[in-house]
Formats: C-alpha cells, structure tokens, sequence
C-alpha cells in the first residue's frame, strides 16, 4: 500500500495493535450481545481463575477467543507496562498467584487501574533495588 514504506517500525506496530484491538472490541460486543448472561458469568469466572478463554463453553471460534486473549495482553504491555519500563516477563516475576483472578476480572471489566498501581509500585520497587 502507498505510504507503508514510509511508516516507522512504531508506526505500523500501532496500527497492528489498533486493528487487533478493533477486532477484539467487535467480538466481544458481540459475544455480549447474543451469548445468555449465565453463560457470560461462566466464562469470565474460569477466564478469571485460568487465564484462558473457554471458546467452546462460550460459544466463540477459537480464533476470536486467541485475538481476545492477545488484545488484552498488548494493551497491557502497551498501555501501562511499557510506560513505567516493565515487560510482561519482568512485571511476572513480582505477581503473586493469588492476585492474578483479581488482575483478570480487572481486564474483562476494562479497570485499569488495579493493574496500573501494581506495575507502578514494581517499577518502583525495581528502581529502588537495582540488584
């Protein structure tokens, strides 16, 4: 396409992650939409406790399921690791077990901000002991 050339490495990876985002945002809804509410609660309860998508139960192609899945671990990269210096390895390591239900009910409600305090406090922590 005319001008692709002339985009920077971040450029195109924004519109990869803008595309990616899009597509998420449109299964969902319409997911949401047609799925019955039980059967909603019954997938974002195991992909809460799991961290996987269950596409059958939910009724979903694998695929959608797996972009999902992606959106929402790029937004967090992009939107609050990458801002305070972390990767999703690093910012890994400091995870209690027990905190990740609390952390994924937090994504599938679009709050941020549970996320964005712990990231902020390992950054911090990681800056004030740098061995």
């Amino acid at each position: 396409m005319e001008g692709e050339e002339d985009e920077t490495d971040e450029e195109k990876a924004d519109k990869v992650h803008n595309k990616l985002s899009a597509t998420a945002d449109e299964a969902i809804n319409r997911w949401a939409e047609t799925a019955p509410l039980e059967t909603q609660q019954a997938v974002v309860d195991a992909y809460a406790e799991t961290g996987i998508i269950d596409y059958e139960r939910a009724g979903v192609d694998q695929v959608e399921a797996l972009v999902v899945e992606q959106a929402f671990t790029q937004r967090l990269e992009r939107s609050i690791l990458t801002p305070v210096g972390l990767d999703l390895d690093t910012w890994s390591e400091f995870i209690d077990q027990a905190e990740l239900p609390a952390f994924r009910m937090a994504v599938v409600r679009g709050d941020w901000a549970l996320l964005t305090d712990h990231a902020q406090r390992v950054a911090a922590h990681i800056a004030a002991n740098p061995d």
